[in-house]
Parts: C-alpha cells; sequence; structure tokens
C-alpha cells in the first residue's frame, strides 16, 4: 500500500511511465499510418502542451508556433477551397468606405451592401461582354504574327539567299550549313514553341483562377453578407482585442489604414493608366493596343519592376507584329508614354491618394520586391510594399523608443 501511495510522486517512476507511454502512442500512430496526419500531430501535441500553458513562457511559445505552423500548412492544403470567401470579404473591405458614406445619407446597409454587389456584377460582366472579346482577338493576332515571323525567319535562314550572304563573309563552308540546321533552326522553332506553350499555360491557369475565385452563384450572395455584416466583424475584433491587447489593436488601426491607403491608391492609378496608355496607344495607331495598355494597368500595382515590364513586352509586341519605319515611332511612343504615366503615378497620384502612410525609401521597396517575389512570385510582389510598410512602422515604434530611452535623463541618487 505504501509503494502505491508513492507511486505516483516519484520522479523516476513518473519519468518511465512518460517514457513508455511515448514509445507506445508513437509505435500506435507509426502502425496505424496516423503519424502522417498533421491533424492527429496538432491535437495530440497542443493535448499534452495545454496543461501547462501557464507554468512555463516556453510551453506558451511553443503552443503559438505549433498553432502558427498548423495554420499556415491548413490555409496552403484548402485554401483554394475557400477563395471565393477571401474574394469577398477583400471587396467587403474595400467597400466599407462607400457603405459608411450611404449609411451617413441615410441608405440602410443591406440595401448598400445590394447596391455594391450589383454594380460589382455589371461592371464585371460589362468587361466579360465588351472587353474580354477584343483583348482575346488580339492576343490571338499577336500569336498568329509571331507564328509567321518564326515561319519566315526559318525559311530565310534555309534559303540560298541567305547562305549567300555567308559566303561574302566567308562562312559558305558545309560545316557551317550543318550548324545552321542542325542547332540554329531547330532552337528557334522550340523557342517559339515555349513561348506558346508558355502563354497558353499562363491563359489557362487564369482561367482556372477566374472560374475557382469568380464563381458565379457563390462569389456575389458572400459579397452580399460580408458587406452588410461587415461592421459587426470589426466590432467583435475591437471586442476580443480590448483590454490587455489593446496595443495589438492599435497597431491593427494603423495597418489597416497602410493596406487601405495602398490598395486605394493601387486600384486608382491602375485604372487611369491602364485607360490613359490605352487612349493614347490608340490615338498614335500603335497596334495591339488594348492589350498593351490592359498590360500597363495590371503590371502598374508593381512598383519599377511593373513600369520596365510594360515597356519591354510593348516593344516586343510592335518589334514582332510591327513593319518598317512605323516600328521606330511605335517603339518611341511606348516607351515615352509608359515612362510619362508612371512619373505622374510616382510624384503626382499617389503623394495625394496615399500620402505618407506607405512611404517607402526605393532601396528598401526594391530590396522587399526581390525578396517577397523571390519566395511568393507575382503575389509576393503585389504583398511586399504593405507588408514592408507594416514591418517599418513597428520598427520606427522600436527606434523611436529606443531614442527616447537614451536620452531620458538619469535620475539622480540621493546620498544617504
Amino acid at each position: 500500500m505504501n509503494l502505491l501511495k508513492n507511486f505516483p510522486s516519484s520522479p523516476f517512476l513518473v519519468f518511465v511511465i512518460a517514457a513508455a507511454f511515448f514509445v507506445a502512442y508513437g509505435s500506435f500512430l507509426v502502425m496505424t499510418q496516423l503519424a502522417a496526419s498533421p491533424f492527429v500531430l496538432f491535437v495530440s501535441s497542443v493535448f499534452l502542451l495545454f496543461p501547462f500553458r501557464n507554468e512555463s513562457v516556453h510551453v506558451k511559445r511553443m503552443m503559438v508556433l505549433l498553432c502558427l505552423t498548423f495554420a499556415v500548412w491548413l490555409f496552403r492544403e484548402v485554401g483554394s477551397l475557400f477563395a471565393p470567401f477571401f474574394v469577398a470579404f477583400a471587396f467587403a473591405y474595400l467597400f466599407e468606405p462607400i457603405v459608411q458614406f450611404l449609411q451617413r445619407k441615410k441608405f440602410p446597409r443591406w440595401l448598400s451592401a445590394g447596391l455594391l454587389v450589383v454594380l460589382f456584377i455589371s461592371l464585371l460582366s460589362s468587361i466579360v461582354i465588351f472587353v474580354f472579346p477584343i483583348i482575346l482577338a488580339q492576343l490571338n493576332d499577336i500569336i498568329r504574327e509571331m507564328s509567321s515571323l518564326i515561319t519566315r525567319a526559318t525559311a530565310y535562314l534555309e534559303s540560298r539567299q541567305f547562305f549567300r550572304l555567308l559566303s561574302s563573309y566567308g562562312l559558305n563552308s558545309p560545316q557551317t550549313r550543318e550548324l545552321i540546321q542542325r542547332e540554329l533552326v531547330p532552337r528557334l522553332e522550340g523557342s517559339f514553341n515555349l513561348i506558346l506553350r508558355t502563354l497558353l499555360t499562363f491563359l489557362s491557369s487564369l482561367s482556372d483562377v477566374v472560374t475557382q475565385v469568380v464563381n458565379i452563384i457563390l462569389t456575389p450572395i458572400l459579397m452580399f453578407y460580408f458587406t452588410k455584416d461587415f461592421d459587426k466583424v470589426k466590432a467583435f475584433i475591437v471586442k476580443v482585442l480590448s483590454g490587455k491587447q489593446s496595443k495589438l489593436l492599435f497597431d491593427l488601426y494603423r495597418i489597416n489604414g497602410i493596406v487601405k491607403a495602398y490598395i486605394s491608391g493601387q486600384a486608382i492609378a491602375a485604372v487611369m493608366i491602364g485607360t490613359a496608355s490605352s487612349l493614347i496607344f490608340f490615338a498614335f495607331g500603335i497596334p495591339y493596343a488594348g492589350v498593351i495598355g490592359t498590360v500597363c494597368g495590371l503590371l502598374n500595382p508593381i512598383p519599377y519592376i511593373g513600369m520596365f515590364s510594360s515597356i519591354i513586352i510593348g516593344l516586343i509586341t510592335v518589334v514582332v507584329v510591327g513593319s518598317g519605319d512605323a516600328i521606330m515611332f511605335s517603339l518611341a511612343v511606348i516607351t515615352t508614354t509608359v515612362l510619362g504615366l508612371h512619373l505622374v503615378d510616382n510624384y503626382v497620384l499617389q503623394p495625394r491618394i496615399v500620402g505618407q502612410r506607405v512611404g517607402l525609401h526605393p532601396l528598401v521597396m526594391i530590396a522587399s520586391l526581390l525578396m517577397f517575389g523571390h519566395f511568393w512570385g507575382i503575389a509576393g510582389l503585389l504583398m511586399a510594399v504593405p507588408l514592408m510598410a507594416s514591418m517599418m512602422m513597428f520598427f520606427n515604434d522600436w527606434l523611436t523608443a529606443k531614442l527616447a530611452a537614451e536620452e531620458a535623463p538619469e535620475m539622480p541618487v540621493e546620498s544617504v
């Protein structure tokens, strides 16, 4: 009896029992193949760590890290299934200032949400009906022109005229002919096929994304409910974070200001630059003005990289499909237009719309674009500026507190 009474309090026996349990439990998970399930590992870890959460700060941090890791994994696995929810919430977030304005005009939230959803569906339908066919037709013409150019180039490389040109430079040898026919011509055709496959892959993936995200039935319904009840979502977040988490709530308010300023500024600038560039290209007779202008607008939210990418895409398009002296004129118009519009965007539109809330030094901005773009691709390029601006906000807070602590006068020590 005495042994059984002291059994739980013996550290060695407790250690033996715990070790035996972990061996048996681990063997069970491996034998039943449940060890490969993240859900089982997550629940088991939380179940074992939960009783000690208040006894050690390290245990609490392990639980936080475990939950964050599990959330990232879960988002990666099922994030695409909830794409309509993310899109609906994003639009509700963007529509909130308009809803608040309509509320001040005595419009009920449900009516404002319904009007905005109808307006969004009408605008999207108009783009699909009137704009997409023009852009796709011009894109099809560009692909056909590229195919024709490759065919003409291949025929010229195999023609007598080309070999007579080589003979004038003393290169008319059987080895040269064999090298061109065996290496250059297949590589040229392979390059075109690679470009075509890349373009088709991009269009098909874009089609898949549009099909998944812009769900004709589900997304507008979710948009309506998110927009109608967005004030309740904000009130719930404020209620949860009030009190001990007031500092976090204050930081969220500031991050919200940065993100809202950035998104609104980029959306307005993208529409204006896409429209203005398309009209200018149409006015000067630039081929496929709609495609090039749309590309300029879509790439505009990516600082610097979007500008240079727009110029390069426009130049390649003109060189491929242009002819004669018009090529140089088109190149000059595209380069001047894109550079001029981005200068107006950077020094006129963005300072007025965004102000100083997303102010980043160009070196910091370029470094953030390279870093986030390397890890997360196009999504990283789009998120780089607001994420880096939020990080710089916390860094400035830390620096201000550090300087204030250094400049604070030391309290004199009273003599006893």
